[in-house]
């Protein structure tokens, strides 16, 4: 983007079900990035693959940004390989927090926090615990792991 106009980033675990432009009309130019601003505080003691699940402040904000590129400039490449995981995922890289706006809505609706009636209305799904596509994941009771291979059988027979 050369750190010009807006760009959309996402963990590569997340099911859009709304037109995503719904998403991208939110940008507003006062604000350097823009997320959903969860209250997440994991209970679980590993993640996927065993990994160690840590709490922190923003905890998943930033695995789904809205981000005016002119203003994260500091977002160089020097400072990205150098800097901790948690000073990226905290926004340590802004001045302050008035730099970072709200999405609101449904979006990044984290699958641990969504109970049944929810499921079908969620603008954006995140599997932050592992998705249905890895098999040790799968619960074939969770209504989200039939949602999950439709969409995809929907996507790869978008051309047939």
């Amino acid at each position: 983007m050369n750190y010009d106009g807006w760009a959309i980033f996402m963990d590569c675990d997340m099911l859009c079900q709304d037109d995503i432009a719904k998403l991208w009309s939110q940008r507003d130019n006062r604000y350097a990035v823009m997320c959903v601003k969860h209250e997440h505080n994991p209970t679980e003691k590993t993640k996927f693959l065993g990994e160690i699940q840590t709490s922190y402040p923003k905890k998943n904000w930033s695995s789904l940004m809205l981000m005016n590129c002119a203003k994260c400039q500091k977002l160089q490449p020097s400072y990205v390989n150098n800097a901790s995981g948690l000073d990226l995922h905290r926004f340590n890289w802004l001045k302050n927090d008035e730099e970072i706006g709200e999405i609101k809505g449904d979006w990044n609706s984290l699958v641990e926090n969504l109970k049944d009636e929810k499921v079908n209305n969620a603008s954006l799904i995140h599997w932050t615990l592992g998705g249905p596509w890895f098999k040790d994941q799968r619960d074939y009771s969770d209504p989200l792991t039939d949602k999950w291979f439709k969409s995809r059988e929907d996507a790869m027979n978008l051309y047939d």
